[in-house]
């Protein structure tokens, strides 16, 4: 029986039937049955009908067998929410997490979704609930986590100070927050672009769980499949799916909504992966970083001994962890040493010590070093100077930066675009 790839319709109970063998599953993306809060058209199934100790029982036996078939470096995402009983607040994702906690999943992560619409079970005096949990777990300590993948590195969605302050941004860019932001899509028809179903989930929050937790080709299980949207995204992203689900209806009209939107859902994974930028953006904040750690070098120079100097900064060599950069201090050699004593001082010590800079200093005279570079301010490493402004020349590079502080600030926030 072909087990990848497919759909199975059956009782998730039985989940180890189709996954019988070893690290099968990279990563487990669900959303399951939200206990007795609606009626999915099967007989038997998970919630409906259940009490809630028979509920949380059944959910930890799924996930647990999930767990011996997933990978060392393997992960479970889980869309739930609470819910209101008999004038209470159900706290069923922790409820639930400590059930998975119990069978030996580490929990990592509580990330918040928050969303634009509400779903039709909110209670009358209710506070609006725009919300719902995504609970992270791995099997083991160390896992797959892509965290570079899905960086922001579009200048245009960084607030202004990133250019003055360049030390404060990972040079792949700036991570994901703990809140996500990603409406619920618009329910439609089931068809060739529409999906009609309870709790369907929005394809570019299930692209970013696909991409932070396999690589192409890795499995994806959804045990719950119910609208497909987990594993058509998954199709659609050149990995592999394992889909279960109890209701026939949904497993053949998944099946057809797969089939209708693959190519042009993979033509749109195509199109975000080969989008450029990240490494633009990584060798401008780390020329920032170079250019500014040796403005403060040379101010403090500056300050200290009241004499007139210049510095000249060429990056070396870039690694995962810092940069290598030559400094040059065009100034009087007869003060070598207290400029070595000022220098071991501040190198040490914050600020320059968060820069990922290693710095290799050489001291020189000759002013002819400083012909072809371009100029920079003792207060702005940013844009370089015009030639109306070179009497304020005190920082030299053979990189040229010309940045617009003032430029458009637009939110932190990540959207995957498949668009």
């Amino acid at each position: 029986m072909t087990v990848i790839n497919r759909i199975h319709n059956i009782d998730s109970r039985n989940i180890l039937s189709i996954l019988t063998e070893e690290n099968m599953v990279q990563t487990t993306i669900t959303s399951p049955p939200y206990f007795d809060l609606k009626d999915y058209g099967v007989e038997n199934q998970i919630g409906f009908g259940q009490s809630y100790e028979k509920y949380l029982a059944d959910l930890q036996s799924v996930f647990g067998q999930i767990l011996k078939r997933t990978k060392d470096d393997g992960t479970l995402w889980i869309i739930i929410d609470t819910f209101k009983r008999n004038g209470s607040v159900v706290p069923l994702p922790f409820d639930l997490a400590n059930k998975l906690k119990e069978i030996g999943w580490h929990f990592q992560d509580v990330i918040v979704w928050k969303k634009d619409k509400t779903v039709p079970w909110s209670t009358s005096g209710f506070i609006q609930k725009k919300i719902e949990y995504i609970l992270f777990f791995s099997k083991q300590k160390k896992y797959k986590y892509n965290k570079d993948v899905i960086r922001v590195y579009d200048t245009q969605q960084l607030k202004q100070w990133w250019v003055k302050y360049p030390e404060r941004y990972n040079p792949r860019g700036k991570a994901l927050d703990q809140v996500w932001e990603y409406p619920i899509p618009v329910q439609g028809a089931w068809g060739q672009n529409h999906i009609r179903h309870f709790c369907p989930l929005p394809q570019e929050m299930v692209a970013t769980m696909i991409l932070l937790s396999t690589d192409e080709q890795d499995v994806v299980l959804d045990p719950f499949s119910g609208s497909g949207t987990v594993l058509a995204q998954t199709a659609y992203m050149r990995r592999n799916y394992i889909g279960v689900e109890l209701n026939s209806q949904y497993v053949q009209q998944s099946n057809e909504y797969i089939q209708n939107t693959i190519v042009d859902g993979k033509r749109k994974y195509d199109k975000f992966i080969s989008r450029s930028g990240q490494e633009e953006f990584e060798n401008i904040i780390w020329n920032l970083r170079a250019l500014k750690y040796g403005r403060i070098l040379l101010k403090n120079i500056e300050m200290r001994t009241m004499i007139d100097a210049k510095i000249i900064v060429t990056p070396q060599k870039i690694t995962d962890q810092y940069l290598l950069v030559d400094y040059t201090i065009l100034a009087n050699l007869q003060n070598v040493n207290i400029y070595k004593d000022i220098l071991n001082e501040i190198t040490k010590n914050t600020p320059l010590k968060k820069f990922g800079i290693v710095p290799r200093i050489n001291y020189a005279e000759d002013v002819s070093m400083l012909n072809g570079l371009h100029a920079y301010s003792i207060t702005n490493t940013f844009k370089t100077l015009s030639c109306e402004e070179m009497s304020k020349a005190k920082v030299f590079s053979n990189v040229k930066l010309n940045i617009d502080e003032k430029e458009k600030s637009i939110s932190f926030d990540i959207i995957i675009d498949f668009a």
